[in-house]
C-alpha cells in the first residue's frame, strides 16, 4: 500500500522529474516508500493521496493503524468528518469541500477510532495542480497528537495551579537573572509607578526606602553569590507616593549542574503577613550556612556541642553548613535556630548574627 501511495503521488526529491538521483520510477517509489515505512513505523503518522475529482483514495497502512481500521478496509477522505469527534465535527465537516476547492488544510481535532478511542490529531493536506493549474490530485498526512497535547494540558493545569496560589498570597511576582538582573512583571508598575526599562536598567533600588537600600542591596548580593533563598522586609515607595511595608522573598532556580538558572520571587504586604497568623521575618526557618558557622563562633560551640542541643547529628549539621537549607528539612533548621534563640542569638537579613541584647531592629 506504501508503494502505491508513493507511485500515484509522483513525489520525487526536487518535486519534479526524477533525474539522474533515481532513473527509473520503480526505484524511486522504493526509496520514498522507505521513506514513508520508517516514519510510520513510529505508530502516530499515517499518509494519504486522492483523486480530487473522484475522490477515490489511497490510504497508507500508517493512516489505516491511526484510525484504527483493519489493513483492507475502504477509506475516502470524503468520509473522514465521520471520526471527528462529536464535539469537534465542525473542525472536520468541510475538510473534502476545502480540499475539491484546492484550499490546503490544516486542523487538529479530536478522532474517535474504530475501536471508540479518543486520539488528537492533525490533519494536514496540500493540492497538486494539473497542466491547466486545476486541482488534480490532493496529499496529506495525519499526525497523532494525543500525548504532546496531553502534556501541554498538564502543563496549562500546572500553571494555573501555580498563578492561582502565588495570587492568593502576593501583591505581586518577580523574576531575576541568574547574575540578580530583577525582570519584574507588569504589576511592578502598578505597585510603584515605575516602568519595566527602568528597573532593566537598575533604577528599581530607586522605589526602595532610602533606609532600606543598603540592608536589601546586601541581603540580594549575598543570596546571589551564595544561592540561598531571599528574604528581606522593606519599605517601597508606592504609585500614591506613599512607603509601605513589604516582605520581598526569592528562591534560585537550580539547573543539573548546580548553577542558577534564574530567580523567581514574590512580593507581599508586610501586614498580610501578621494578620494572617503567618511567620514574621524572625520567624522564618531559613537559616544561611554563614549564619550557622558564625553563631557557633560566636558561641564558641563545636559541632558536638550544636548536636547535642539542638538533636541533630553532627553529619546533618556539617552538611547543613556546606550546603545550606536546600538540602535540608525545615525540622532541622527550626531545631538548631532554636538552640543559638534560647543561647541569646538573634538572625537578620543576609547573614547578620547578633545576641538579642543588642540592636537587633530588622
Amino acid at each position: 500500500m506504501l508503494s502505491q501511495f508513493a507511485s500515484e503521488t509522483g513525489i520525487t526529491r526536487d518535486g519534479g522529474q526524477p533525474d539522474n538521483w533515481n532513473t527509473t520510477t520503480l526505484a524511486r517509489d522504493a526509496v520514498v516508500t522507505h521513506y514513508l515505512k520508517l516514519a510510520e513505523d513510529r505508530g502516530t503518522v499515517g499518509f494519504w493521496s486522492c483523486d480530487t475529482v473522484t475522490g477515490a483514495c489511497c490510504p497508507s497502512s500508517g493512516l489505516l493503524r491511526l484510525l484504527g481500521l483493519e489493513p483492507t478496509a475502504h477509506f475516502r477522505i470524503a468520509e473522514f468528518g465521520d471520526f471527528a469527534h462529536p464535539e469537534d465535527r465542525s473542525q472536520a465537516e468541510n475538510i473534502w469541500l476545502m480540499i475539491r476547492s484546492g484550499i490546503p488544510v490544516e486542523r487538529r481535532f479530536r478522532i474517535v477510532r474504530a475501536d471508540r478511542t479518543v486520539r488528537w490529531i492533525d490533519f494536514r493536506s496540500e493540492v497538486v495542480l494539473d497542466d491547466n493549474q486545476q486541482p488534480s490530485r490532493a496529499v496529506g498526512i495525519v499526525i497523532d497528537m494525543t500525548a504532546q497535547h496531553e502534556s501541554r494540558e498538564t502543563i496549562e493545569d500546572t500553571l494555573g495551579r501555580y498563578r492561582a496560589l502565588v495570587n492568593s498570597l502576593a501583591t505581586m511576582e518577580w523574576r531575576a537573572t541568574a547574575d540578580g538582573v530583577p525582570i519584574y512583571s507588569q504589576g511592578w508598575t502598578a505597585l510603584t509607578g515605575q516602568l519595566e526599562i527602568h528597573v532593566a536598567r537598575g533604577a528599581w533600588m530607586d522605589v526602595i526606602h532610602p533606609e532600606d537600600r543598603e540592608r536589601v542591596a546586601a541581603a540580594w548580593g549575598q543570596a546571589v553569590r551564595t544561592l540561598s533563598p531571599y528574604m528581606v522586609n522593606l519599605r517601597l515607595l508606592r504609585a500614591n507616593g506613599d512607603y509601605e511595608w513589604f516582605h520581598s522573598r526569592a528562591v534560585p532556580i537550580i539547573k543539573k549542574g548546580g548553577r542558577s538558572h534564574e530567580w523567581l520571587g514574590i512580593i507581599m504586604l508586610h501586614d498580610d503577613l501578621t494578620n494572617h497568623g503567618l511567620p514574621t521575618q524572625n520567624d522564618w526557618h531559613d537559616l544561611t550556612p554563614m549564619q550557622i558557622r558564625a553563631a557557633r563562633a560566636m558561641l564558641q560551640w563545636t559541632l558536638g556541642d550544636l548536636s547535642a542541643l539542638s538533636g541533630i547529628s553532627v553529619s546533618s549539621i556539617r552538611r547543613i553548613e556546606a550546603e545550606g537549607e536546600r538540602s535540608t528539612r525545615p525540622a532541622s533548621i527550626n531545631a538548631i535556630r532554636k538552640a543559638f534563640e534560647d543561647h541569646g542569638l538573634s538572625f537578620g537579613d543576609g547573614n547578620r548574627v547578633c545576641f538579642q541584647n543588642a540592636d537587633s531592629r530588622i
